[in-house]
């Protein structure tokens, strides 16, 4: 299932420690005594005094407050460093030794990430987050209207466990405007379009937040300053800046500004026509030769990216940061790493009739339109469209006919249904009618819509799909007008993936994939996820699935809302009881033996949090229902942080490095010890593959025997498993239906509007209908 892979070539730089090197911590201490409260106050001024000794003694050091730390040792216990007088008393400031720290210890990795912080800043770059970029390399696409600020996201990598050390370094772009945020006004009608949006300073290069436009204010305006007088934006820019204000009489642009410990915001403005807009308009967007143009830089392959890592790496070998590095018995190496790689091998994908695909060889797009491994007639299920969509209905009804009879899909003739209305109410009412025809909305197997409008924006999507699964349960499925407007060719395989869709959405399996782990034993998989919409001001909303057969295919849904921005949920019990109470509904199957959940992932800090609030609920869940049904039968529990957002690249080739295969496995140096790995499961025809970084959190099958390669192979094959693509995707299906459906009820819920928030229904559930993608 796994085999040896490729040597592929890194996006990581190691940083070589000498195992026999020590940094030494200092305390610095005073006589007569002085209280903590006198030192902090008077920090500044003490260290001036003591500065002259400690460059004299121990000729470079870190400081943290009244702590000191250095590569050299001190040759004199209680070193005197100086003098310090206040109020007409002399301190003596003495230097003490406190410990020794040793590579791969906490303290130790705190220090080398201070290190790394010196060693960026002496490189005098423009500084985003963890992102670095030089302002003199920006590149013009002034076709489109916009600027390309090309540069690196740096990270440093700590292996605390191997005492190891690296840097990551993936090419990173900035998208900027070359029209003025003055000029945006002007072109808008609608201020509060650009409410949300980020703006840069062009005078310094800094970013913010639009809170509002500001009518009421100007560059006339005036502001107290730090000195506590007041003087006029316009006067503030002369001044500091030397730039003359053209209009004055333009709005101001409110904005919020945090602190430097990021605890205090406070509101500041900013001046129109020196600010430009960041990132791509809807317009430009969908515009094919604008992202084409801009693909060509901002897609590189790996080689140029490889490229790109290596020239930063050398900044780092100017005269004074080498002296820096050496001081500190550190060695950076100038070359990528590289490593050995595995291959897990995808199996085959299982359709009806007994029919198997290779999933290595086989076209997926072409050879998954056949018989479906597990299909549920349409029995009663109707067409819906408006009287102005009523040629391209036929049209597609034609096509439909011809795919239905293709892929063998067992259905009855559609009702058709002529809507001669674009109101939501007439819509509901022909619903209605045909649900009391039925005699009730669990009658009705499907409702296939036709409905005009842009993609994802549809003027009656929102409304119908909220109708029919809060107050009238009944599985749909929508398709654009705009959609049909195509060759033949084209709408019938449109058509067959519908069909893909419509299977999954009554609770059939479109298909399955062979040689599945942990299908020995009754095994509950679960995906979860949270939307976030805080520039918006909307709730979180946390998505929880989990599958009920042996392919890993039928899903129960539930979702539970959460204070915007809030990312760690207090009712998984409940949701977790829900679910395995669901999976033995049919009084035949037993209690899972496995639980395995994949949650949408967590960084490192706060994998201690999911394992202290959230895997405590679900073991109390396992209890609790373990007690209902009084059974004495252990049930495992696995949970497994999935990452998709990661800076590591893994390019393979010698010359023209490439994109690695599919199921591609990194499980070594650069991992979390054992409980890390990456993977690369979806294939990439443009630019660098993406690898999704999987940590297992919590394993209580750790002693099963090569239990960690059946998660690898499991995560992989899952991936194959989503039903609205017939390929492999990023991450396990499990997950991705988890973040659709809070997408999908997260994006169309008003908090300020109760009722527009759609819940799982309990009919389409027992149904298992995946009614949301």
């Amino acid at each position: 299932m796994i085999e040896r892979g490729q040597t592929v070539f890194t996006n990581f730089y190691q940083i070589q420690i000498n195992p026999n090197s020590h940094i030494y911590r200092y305390q610095i201490s005073f006589q007569p005594f002085m209280t903590p409260e006198q030192q902090i106050c008077k920090w500044r001024d003490i260290f001036k005094a003591a500065k002259s000794g400690l460059q004299d003694n121990l000729k470079v050091f870190i400081t943290n407050n009244q702590i000191l730390y250095s590569p050299v040792r001190a040759q004199t216990m209680g070193l005197i460093l100086g003098i310090y007088e206040e109020e007409g008393t002399n301190y003596t400031i003495s230097l003490e030794e406190k410990a020794v720290l040793k590579p791969g210890e906490p303290e130790y990795t705190g220090l080398i990430g201070r290190f790394f912080k010196m060693l960026l800043k002496q490189q005098k770059l423009l500084q985003i987050g963890r992102k670095y970029f030089n302002t003199k390399n920006i590149i013009n696409f002034d076709q489109f209207g916009l600027k390309v600020l090309p540069g690196v996201t740096c990270s440093l990598i700590k292996q605390e466990e191997q005492g190891k050390y690296y840097i990551n370094i993936d090419s990173s772009f900035k998208m900027l405007r070359s029209t003025t945020m003055y000029e945006e006004l002007r072109n808008s009608r609608d201020y509060s379009l650009i409410e949300g949006a980020i703006v840069m300073t062009v005078y310094n290069y800094k970013f913010y937040r639009v809170n509002k436009i500001n009518r009421e204010m100007n560059p006339k305006s005036e502001f107290e300053n730090q000195s506590g007088s007041k003087m006029s934006y316009m006067q503030y820019y002369s001044e500091k800046y030397k730039i003359n204000i053209k209009d004055s009489a333009q709005p101001l642009i409110e904005v919020l500004e945090k602190s430097r410990k990021g605890q205090e915001e406070k509101i500041i403005y900013l001046i129109p026509e020196l600010c430009v807009l960041t990132g791509l308009s809807n317009e430009m967007r969908n515009n094919f030769q604008t992202m084409k143009q801009l693909s060509s830089v901002t897609k590189p392959r790996g080689v140029d990216r490889v490229k790109q890592a290596d020239q930063f790496i050398q900044c780092f070998h100017n005269k004074e940061s080498e002296e820096l590095i050496k001081k500190w018995n550190i060695q950076l190496e100038s070359k990528c790493l590289q490593i050995q790689s595995s291959k897990i091998k995808p199996g085959n994908i299982i359709m009806g009739n007994n029919t198997s695909i290779n999933i290595e060889t086989g076209n997926l797009d072409r050879d998954t339109q056949t018989a479906m491994l597990r299909g549920v007639g349409l029995e009663n299920w109707g067409i819906l469209y408006s009287d102005r969509d009523s040629r391209q209905a036929e049209d597609f009804m034609s096509c439909l006919r011809e795919s239905i009879e293709y892929c063998k899909f067992q259905c009855k003739a559609p009702r058709t249904f002529t809507i001669h209305s674009n109101r939501i109410e007439d819509w509901i009412k022909q619903i209605d009618f045909i649900v009391q025809q039925s005699q009730g909305p669990q009658k009705v197997t499907l409702l296939l819509l036709i409905l005009n409008g842009p993609k994802k924006n549809a003027p009656l999507y929102t409304d119908l799909k909220r109708y029919l699964i809060n107050d009238c349960p009944i599985a749909s499925q929508v398709i654009l007008s705009s959609t049909l407007n195509q060759p033949k060719g084209k709408v019938k395989t449109i058509c067959n993936k519908l069909l893909v869709q419509i299977c999954a959405k009554v609770g059939g399996t479109p298909w399955g994939i062979s040689d599945l782990p942990f299908t020995d034993q009754p095994t509950m998989i679960c995906g979860m996820d949270v939307y976030h919409s805080t520039a918006k001001g909307r709730k979180s909303m946390l998505s929880f699935v989990s599958t009920e057969d042996e392919f890993f295919s039928k899903y129960m849904t539930q979702s539970i809302e959460m204070d915007s921005g809030v990312e760690f949920s207090f009712s998984l019990c409940p949701v977790l009881v829900k679910s395995l109470e669901s999976f033995t509904s049919d009084n035949k199957t037993p209690l899972p033996s496995r639980i395995i959940i994949f949650r949408d992932g967590v960084s490192n800090s706060q994998a201690k949090t999911v394992i202290e609030t959230e895997v405590a609920q679900f073991r109390q869940a396992i209890e609790q229902v373990k007690k209902a049904k009084n059974q004495n039968k252990p049930i495992k529990l696995i949970v497994l942080s999935v990452n998709k957002k990661v800076g590591a690249k893994f390019y393979a080739g010698e010359r023209n490095l490439d994109n690695p295969q599919q199921g591609t496995l990194i499980d070594n140096e650069i991992c979390n010890g054992k409980d890390g790995f990456y993977l690369i499961s979806q294939k990439t025809t443009q630019g660098t593959v993406q690898p999704t970084y999987y940590h297992i959190l919590v394993n209580d099958l750790i002693d099963e025997p090569n239990i960690i390669k059946k998660l690898q192979a499991l995560a992989y094959k899952l991936c194959y498993m989503y039903y609205n693509f017939s390929g492999a995707i990023k991450i396990p299906a499990p997950i991705q239906y988890a973040h659709v459906c809070s997408n999908f009820i997260g994006d169309r819920f008003d908090p300020r509007k109760p009722q527009t928030l759609i819940k799982p229904n309990q009919i389409l559930n027992q149904r298992r209908s995946l009614f949301f993608i």
